[in-house]
């Protein structure tokens, strides 16, 4: 772990957090959408649209753990407390690769068909800026819902940027990095949908084996926020 350099390990960590199935299946809903109303041009605009929404609000709540952590101090307390986080989120990750067929199991059934009938809505009337707007707030929700199922992850990867007391630079540019990596699913899922729509079935398993790269990931983590928060500094 301590060949990791600090980009690195955004990368690894935001690609196992956009892997997400909480936030997975209301991308894949949308898309199948869109897809039935063989219109091209819709499908970009408005899953293109949800994906930036989502990017940019994930990214400022990024920044909101970051200066949560920087305002609070307090390390030698809160440093280990984001470490049980951390293996509490690893313990959930490997419980869910074991059990799970990387479905979301935050969201119950009736709450489900709620927002699949707001996509609906949503994706198939006109493109205005109301329609823009209800996008944007799904995406927020969806942000929301995430963190059920993303746990111990951001929380964890900002404190480490806390830790090791970089420039406001250095710290944009490495949240810009955990981004990248977090979009990939994204981009993944959306190739899939132009490339096919029954081809949108493997994001499950996609999102089921990152589970299991994300449960090891977040004990290690964990043991170190708690046992040698040294080890995180200046990877």
């Amino acid at each position: 772990m301590a060949r990791f350099s600090l980009p690195t390990l955004a990368a690894i960590l935001g690609l196992i957090d956009g892997f997400n199935p909480c936030a997975m299946w209301v991308l894949v809903t949308f898309l199948l959408v869109l897809i039935q109303m063989r219109s091209r041009e819709r499908l970009l605009m408005v899953a293109g649209l949800f994906i930036v929404a989502e990017t940019v609000m994930y990214y400022l709540i990024l920044n909101v753990w970051f200066t949560t952590w920087d305002f609070v101090g307090l390390d030698q307390w809160v440093t280990p407390l984001v470490g049980l986080l951390a293996l509490g989120g690893g313990v959930f990750f490997l419980y869910e690769w074991h059990t799970s067929d990387g479905t979301c199991k935050v969201v119950n059934l009736e709450e489900r068909a709620k927002i699949s009938g707001r996509i609906k809505k949503l994706a198939t009337e006109p493109f205005t800026w109301l329609t823009a707007g209800g996008v944007v707030l799904l995406a927020f929700s969806v942000n929301i819902i995430e963190f059920a199922c993303s746990i111990g992850i951001p929380q964890a990867f900002t404190k480490i940027l806390e830790l090791n007391d970089l420039s406001f630079v250095g710290t944009q540019s490495l949240m810009f990095i955990y981004i990248l990596g977090y979009m990939v699913d994204d981009f993944l899922v959306f190739g899939l949908a132009l490339w096919g729509a029954e081809k949108l079935h493997m994001t499950t398993q996609y999102a089921k084996w990152s589970n299991l790269i994300g449960g090891i990931l977040m004990l290690l983590l964990g043991a170190m926020l708690i046992f040698a928060p040294n080890w995180l500094r200046m990877l």
